[in-house]
């Protein structure tokens, strides 16, 4: 009878929230006064708790990085913004955490649960486990497989401006970003799956796979926050789990599919005519070796997700920002042009990407494009090797996870003068010599983007041909469409449109 009581009274609504309560109390003190990192400074409530980054990650929808600069012209470069992270504004520590050489691992709370895709290669916390999967298929990436991939992306450029031509004649705006999401989707799966989906033949303005890419990139930090709903919604019956997450399953399923024909080709010995090799026949391959050996199904749906996500979401950001910027600044628009005119074409009067690649105004152009438009705006985070680390008058623990977003240093006004304009000539002669060290739009070292040539070969035939060809207006768009959040990728809140004016003809 006691016992029944006693339990009662310990059980009690009113003893259980007062527990809680203690527990939640405990745990802000401790944070505030007693954790290792209690001496960084930053507000108290991100030092306190973890909800306020969610506030910012998910209710405010990949805001926080906006709140950076305030944070440190507040704190100073070492500002606390989590219980157990923090935030750096200093571009000379980035190559120590980041560059060649570094000690410092990938973050295994952010990277294991962000985006649902734990075991592909872009979230690969072990450097030799990622390593070992980089040598397998870096060969795709190297400048000698882009320049054989320049005629692929040339020709799905090509049908993509008939396409534009459509829109022309029949007095249509162009929504740029799924406009040049076809064009990236149309380059990236001939890699991924010697696939061709052929998106720029299409008149939809979204075609549904471009639609379900961008519902799983809206899902990124709500992951990130809650990972256990990307692995319970993958422990579902599958009715259910397209209900749940309906996007990412589907998603999921789309690319299972792809690759279980790959591994039936495999089976039955089929190869591709040329004798290519596509990103999936190297996995599939290095499987059956000691060297992948049974990496299962689950990490190559992650693998085909990721590469999917980052050579679509990245490049088409890039592009759209870039023909945005050259619209704004037509004086920079025609020195492109005018430099254009002197480079040869093919005989279909395009420019092929061994040509306009060796461009020093083009290049400073993209160059430019890239820092200012960010396509991966966000934090990268990172743990602080054994011994720790002194950044900025401030000792960090080892295990403090430390990050950087990459667009705090791609505008850091202390390395780029008027770093908000859209300044090509910055990166011409000896002064854009200096600035390498700090561009870092695809990051840098061993965990640096593995697509950056594929990007390169997308954004100057992109530049090259669509400004060469047509003569474009800004539709509907002015600064207010410039508005973004960081959804893992930038993520445009307004359609970024343009009308064609005209057609040119490549020669003028």
């Amino acid at each position: 009878m006691a016992l029944l009581q006693l339990r009662e009274i310990l059980f009690s609504p009113r003893n259980l929230a007062l527990c809680f309560s203690v527990y939640l109390i405990v745990g802000v003190l401790y944070r505030i006064f007693f954790h290792r990192l209690r001496k960084i400074p930053g507000p108290w409530y991100a030092s306190a708790t973890y909800w306020y980054e969610f506030y910012q990650d998910v209710i405010l929808n990949g805001n926080y990085i906006k709140e950076y600069p305030d944070l440190h012209a507040k704190y100073g470069p070492v500002v606390r913004v989590s219980p157990s992270r923090v935030h750096v504004s200093d571009p000379d520590y980035f190559k120590e955490a980041y560059g060649t050489g570094t000690k410092y691992i990938k973050d295994p709370d952010f990277f294991q649960s962000a985006g649902g895709i734990k075991h592909s290669i872009i979230m690969l916390i072990d450097p030799e486990v990622h390593k070992e999967r980089k040598n397998t298929v870096q060969s795709l990436f190297s400048t000698k497989h882009v320049e054989h991939l320049a005629p692929v992306v040339l020709d799905v450029v090509q049908r993509a401006m008939a396409k534009a031509e459509r829109a022309f004649k029949n007095d249509q705006p162009i929504n740029l970003q799924p406009f040049y999401q076809c064009i990236t989707v149309d380059t990236i799966m001939p890699v991924l799956f010697d696939r061709q989906l052929n998106f720029v033949d299409s008149d939809e303005d979204e075609p549904p796979f471009l639609s379900l890419l961008g519902k799983f990139v809206d899902k990124f930090f709500l992951t990130k926050h809650f990972p256990m709903i990307s692995h319970i919604a993958m422990s579902l019956p599958l009715s259910v789990a397209r209900t749940v997450l309906p996007s990412y399953v589907a998603f999921r399923e789309q690319c299972a599919t792809w690759i279980k024909e790959d591994e039936e080709k495999q089976r039955n010995g089929k190869r591709i005519a040329d004798g290519r090799k596509t990103y999936f026949d190297l996995l599939l391959e290095a499987e059956k070796t000691e060297r992948l050996h049974k990496l299962g199904q689950e990490a190559l749906v992650d693998e085909a997700l990721s590469v999917c996500f980052g050579g679509t979401d990245t490049n088409s950001i890039a592009l759209s920002f870039g023909t945005y910027f050259l619209l704004r600044n037509p004086d920079k628009l025609q020195k492109m042009l005018d430099e254009l005119k002197g480079a040869p074409t093919n005989m279909d009067g395009l420019y092929e990407y061994h040509t306009v690649s060796k461009l020093p105004y083009l290049t400073a152009v993209i160059k430019e494009i890239l820092r200012l438009g960010s396509p991966v705006p966000g934090i990268i985070p990172r743990r602080v090797p054994a011994g720790g680390a002194s950044v900025g008058g401030h000792y960090l623990p080892e295990g403090t996870t430390v990050s950087q977003a990459l667009r705090l240093i791609n505008v850091n006004p202390d390395i780029y003068s008027e770093s908000e304009r859209f300044i090509p000539e910055r990166w011409l002669g000896k002064s854009g010599w200096e600035l390498e060290k700090y561009f870092v739009p695809f990051s840098k070292g061993p965990r640096a983007c593995i697509g950056v040539n594929i990007a390169y070969l997308e954004l100057y035939v992109c530049f090259a041909n669509l400004f060469s060809h047509f003569e474009m207006e800004l539709f509907d768009t002015n600064e207010s469409t410039l508005k973004w959040v960081d959804n893992g990728v930038t993520r445009l809140l307004k359609p970024m449109k343009v009308k064609i004016k005209s057609i040119r003809g490549i020669s003028q």
